[in-house]
């Protein structure tokens, strides 16, 4: 029985001992598995530093994206340009908007070239109407007319376009860019405009004033031979208007759409006139714009008044040829103003914000000085702003200057259903003065009624 229980103690103490092995066994894989936690936990504590820390320093390269693609919204200012240009302009304009693009990567210019200027006036209108259409337009000057009064092109103001409404432009051409006292246009540039053309192989300075050219023809005209000092093309009635302006008048008012032929100014032009053909008896009648212009060709008229579009002809016959302003009237002390027509830049009043800025910012760039050089030595037009008069590559070439001499003192071009009045009564009249049917007197008086019927004859027809 002792043995027996001996046995059982001993078999207990054996489980106890297990138990107690056991026991401390678990207790030390708890204790390891909550060390393994803890450590386990650190790393995770570390690890998420090391991401906050990785985070922090790629921030700034996300920022870069970010501008990155702020730049790439940027460059979604899409231009649109619709134009009515010649062949050489549309060719520049295509240089010019690519040097725009290169230092303007995020400006895309689209354009549009129309083959009359009654379609693109047509067009734009309706699309400017319905809230869209481009945001430019180059385009000869004179269109605003037509546009404006249809509210369809924005005012050139001073708040907004005051760095370029205050460059110094052409005043001939200022003052076709005004509907009803607003500015519309910008000029950008200018052609067709009287000037004197005299051959160099006879004439070695220019005459400053009218009676230098009478005095000129007294000696040297040989008319059994057609020799001639000069000509004047008198049937055109656009080559005697320019002399109203050099006795300080004019024919047309641009602000109320007046035309004022029955003036002092058109009665002296007229007189002078007469008294060229008639007392000085220096020019033949029976010549029309075709003989003198042949004639100045072939060195038989040694002066003539021609227009700047006859530059690219005699350089191409190879006359040795110059050009100047038209000299002092005879009697005054004016120059004689030729009408000057060009092209300018209008802006559809539905571009705004961006694509506004952005306009102008081109606008700027086709009227700095560099551009305007690749456009007078590139296209058969001439720059609007007096200052490049003082560009030395302008100052080297005289026949160049010279037209931009003329060009500053022009009066811009009357708009063409009032000119064609004002041509008709001319035409009508002016023979009659030259052969001394009618006094000038009466002749400018009758003038101005022809102009007043044909002016109500037309406003009745339109109606």
């Amino acid at each position: 029985m002792k043995k027996c229980l001996n046995l059982m103690k001993n078999r207990l103490n054996f489980l106890n001992l297990k138990f107690l092995k056991i026991l401390i066994f678990a207790i030390v894989l708890i204790f390891l598995f909550i060390f393994s936690s803890f450590i386990s936990s650190c790393k995770i504590f570390d690890n998420n530093n090391s991401k906050e820390t990785a985070t922090t320093v790629t921030e700034p390269s996300t920022k870069e994206e970010t501008q990155q693609t702020d730049t790439l919204n940027n460059q979604v200012v899409e231009l649109n340009i619709w134009t009515k240009i010649e062949p050489k302009e549309q060719i520049e304009l295509t240089n010019s908007i690519e040097i725009f693009s290169s230092n303007n990567p995020y400006v895309k210019i689209t354009t549009k070239n129309f083959r009359n200027s009654e379609e693109l006036l047509d067009q734009f209108t309706a699309s400017s109407l319905a809230g869209a259409g481009p945001d430019l337009l180059i385009t000869e000057i004179e269109s605003l007319k037509a546009l404006a009064p249809a509210g369809v092109i924005r005012p050139i103001t001073e708040d907004i376009f005051g760095d370029i409404l205050n460059k110094d432009f052409f005043k001939g051409l200022e003052e076709i860019s005004i509907y009803e006292n607003k500015t519309f246009s910008l000029p950008f540039r200018a052609f067709n405009f009287l000037m004197l053309f005299y051959n160099k192989d006879y004439i070695e300075k220019p005459p400053v004033e009218f009676i230098e050219i009478i005095n000129y023809c007294k000696n040297v005209n040989n008319p059994g031979k057609d020799k001639w000092g000069f000509l004047f093309n008198w049937k055109e009635p656009d080559w005697i208007i320019p002399f109203c302006g050099g006795y300080q008048g004019w024919i047309y008012d641009y602000e109320t759409n007046s035309i004022f032929l029955d003036t002092q100014e058109m009665i002296q032009t007229l007189q002078f006139l007469y008294d060229i053909y008639n007392k000085e008896k220096i020019l033949p009648f029976n010549v029309d714009y075709g003989y003198i212009n042949e004639a100045f060709k072939v060195g038989n008229v040694h002066m003539i008044i021609n227009g700047d579009w006859a530059v690219n002809e005699y350089n191409s016959e190879g006359i040795n040829f110059g050009v100047s302003k038209i000299p002092v009237v005879f009697g005054g002390f004016k120059n004689p103003t030729p009408m000057i027509n060009g092209i300018g830049f209008l802006f559809n009043v539905n571009s705004y914000g961006k694509n506004l800025e952005e306009s102008k910012n081109f606008v700027n760039f086709l009227l700095d000085q560099q551009s305007q050089e690749r456009w007078t030595k590139n296209t058969d037009t001439l720059p609007v702003l007096n200052s490049m008069m003082n560009d030395e590559n302008i100052k080297n070439d005289e026949l160049l200057l010279n037209q931009l001499k003329q060009g500053a003192v022009c009066r811009g071009k009357i708009p063409e259903e009032i000119l064609r009045v004002i041509r008709d009564s001319i035409r009508q009249n002016i023979e009659s003065v030259l052969n001394g049917s009618i006094k000038p007197e009466d002749a400018a008086k009758k003038m101005q009624e022809d102009a007043i019927k044909l002016k109500n004859a037309q406003t009745f027809k339109a109606e």
